[in-house]
């Protein structure tokens, strides 16, 4: 009986450090076979990172898979959906879409068209309204310049400039299922609000007419918009406030600016966590048990 004891212990001993490997925390899925589409399925534009800088051109030779392989702690390239959208010809109908599947559901990640700023967000705000009063609420904006930020928006076409989305990652929490997006920008976004309300002008009482632009804060979080369709469900409007320091910035290449990319701003959804599969050392491992436990048995543990 002390030796049937004894190879127990060795055995669960056994069973127990490999079940451990085997149900270590799984590594976030990512977004596989990713494609484009959408109306305007050539409208992207792919950065590629060397750990400092973003860059594009003939040099940036990664793979789109490998441009998405990052996370929020070094958000690596990305790839910019719908990049014509602030050029004077844009067509503001067409949209750019990422796909693939993440955790074996169906993501479709899409730029935004003209259409989804005026889209009923469910409870008597569009979705333009909904992401100013949002905006204004996280930096300590003045509520009263909406009406006419809103209208130089629009006038200037400055909501192109937030319908472009630059995508890092596309990561999955195996255990909770929830996806986390990142999306390149700003750091300070202020220099890309003044942008996009342009010369517009706000009567301010005691100061009269002055430039709107005067009055956005010298600093400003603000993302991009980025739609998502997950497991064709609802269509959602994803963005963000909160930025972190990606610790690069678009410094090489054509076009380089020295400031985009430099901020990371991750928004997440609900997704559906990946199905438990027992790992190979585990079942293994549980099969060396039960097979001691069988010959134990057959020999009716005599002289074990």
């Amino acid at each position: 009986m002390t030796g049937f004891i004894n190879k127990l212990a060795l055995a669960t001993s056994v069973a127990v450090g490999m079940t451990a490997i085997g149900s270590a925390p799984a590594f976030a899925g990512t977004l596989t076979n990713p494609q484009f589409g959408g109306t305007a399925a050539t409208d992207v534009l792919l950065y590629c990172s060397n750990g400092t800088s973003t860059f594009t051109g003939l040099t940036c030779t990664d793979s789109v898979s490998t441009i998405l392989s990052g996370n929020s702690s070094a958000p690596g390239g990305n790839i910019e959906l719908a990049k014509s959208s602030e050029q004077a010809n844009f067509d503001f109908t067409k949209n750019t879409t990422l796909t693939g599947t993440i955790g074996g559901k169906n993501i479709v990640i899409s730029s935004l068209t003209q259409a989804d700023w005026y889209s009923d967000m469910g409870n008597g705000k569009t979705l333009l309204s909904q992401w100013l009063d949002d905006a204004f609420l996280a930096n300590n904006v003045p509520s009263f310049v909406k009406p006419a930020v809103q209208a130089a928006l629009i006038s200037k076409k400055g909501l192109q400039r937030f319908s472009d989305p630059n995508i890092s990652y596309v990561n999955q929490n195996d255990t909770t299922g929830e996806i986390s997006i990142g999306l390149a920008g700003h750091f300070n976004a202020s220099d890309m609000l003044k942008l996009a309300v342009g010369n517009a002008t706000i009567q301010v009482p005691f100061l009269g007419t002055v430039p709107l632009a005067s009055l956005v804060p010298a600093s400003i979080k603000a993302s991009e918009l980025v739609k998502v369709i997950y497991d064709n469900g609802p269509a959602k409007y994803l963005y963000s406030f909160a930025a972190t320091d990606s610790r690069q910035a678009n410094n090489l290449g054509v076009g380089a600016d020295g400031i985009s990319h430099n901020g990371n701003y991750e928004v997440k959804l609900a997704g559906v966590p990946v199905t438990s599969v027992p790992e190979p050392s585990t079942m293994l491992a549980l099969m060396a048990v039960g097979g001691l436990f069988a010959t134990a048995k057959r020999k009716g543990v005599k002289n074990a």
